[in-house]
């Protein structure tokens, strides 16, 4: 994000108060000047959850705008590992951003590592696998208190990383994302499993895989509880399922769960810029 000037910054509050007026062509002209100042100017402007004026609803219009233009471009720079797949935490705080635009990535990246450190010194000297397996489900659950979040599923602060590890509540994959991002800093052989309806763990013992769940408190899964699980959600269970997935597949997946979040709200601006993400991530692969 450039610097910018104090009278660039007093021009950009100055267009803001703007926003209000009846007349569409200086809102036409207000808006062209705003989204020439590009991602700078999204500092200046506040997410809005309710739109009740005409102001608010211009400023949510001109703050999506800038996201689509600026995250869009950040997302197609996304870094790559040795193998070519997107990176997972780039990624997930590049979602982040772009809904709690001051967001300080450092201060959870920092956190994701104490967790790390914290969570290695706890396997030290341990051989046991299924030990091992046992110490991270008890590390998360019941040393850091994430919990799935059963009362307000939908709440839009399920999707982003940042407020599950503030407020160690979550849907199943961004629990499971943060079991991940934590596990990779210390190579434990962790693994997303995209089960429809359903997001769950692979933890490998060599060619032995178990499956298990963050969502329900780490309950360890059997092949057959995957499938009831499949079928209780009105799928039909293929061996496909149980087949780890890839970063970029993580990433898709929860946009199209804040897409079905957005819906519910009948946020037409935002579902847009969600979908323009999803365009983007699956164009440049």
């Amino acid at each position: 994000m450039s610097e910018l000037s104090e009278k660039e910054v007093i021009e950009i509050k100055s267009l803001i108060s703007l926003l209000d007026d009846e007349d569409e062509s200086i809102y036409c002209t207000v808006r062209e000047r705003l989204l020439s100042y590009k991602e700078s100017a999204l500092e200046f402007i506040p997410f809005i959850e309710d739109k009740n004026t005409i102001a608010e609803k211009r400023l949510s219009e001109v703050r999506e705008i800038l996201i689509r233009a600026s995250f869009k471009e950040q997302l197609r720079q996304l870094k790559r590992n040795e193998e070519g797949e997107i990176d997972l935490e780039d990624g997930v705080f590049l979602f982040a951003r772009q809904r709690y635009s001051d967001l300080d990535v450092s201060v959870y990246t920092e956190q994701l590592n104490y967790y790390a450190s914290e969570l290695k010194e706890k396997l030290t000297s341990v051989i046991d696998e299924s030990e091992i397996l046992q110490r991270v489900i008890s590390f998360f659950t019941e040393g850091k208190s994430f919990v799935g979040n059963r009362d307000d599923y939908y709440s839009e602060e399920n999707h982003y990383i940042n407020r599950v590890l503030d407020t160690k509540i979550g849907i199943p994959i961004t629990l499971s994302v943060i079991y991940l991002l934590v596990g990779q800093r210390i190579n434990l052989p962790l693994k997303g499993i995209g089960l429809p309806g359903h997001f769950v763990l692979r933890f490998s013992f060599g060619s032995s895989h178990v499956y298990f769940d963050p969502f329900n408190g780490g309950k360890i899964l059997s092949r057959s509880d995957c499938e009831a699980i499949v079928k209780n959600l009105g799928f039909k269970f293929t061996e496909e399922y149980l087949q780890p997935v890839s970063n970029k597949q993580i990433l898709e997946r929860m946009l199209r769960n804040i897409i079905l979040t957005l819906e519910k709200k009948e946020d037409k601006e935002r579902i847009e810029t969600i979908r323009q993400f999803i365009d983007t991530l699956n164009s440049d692969l």
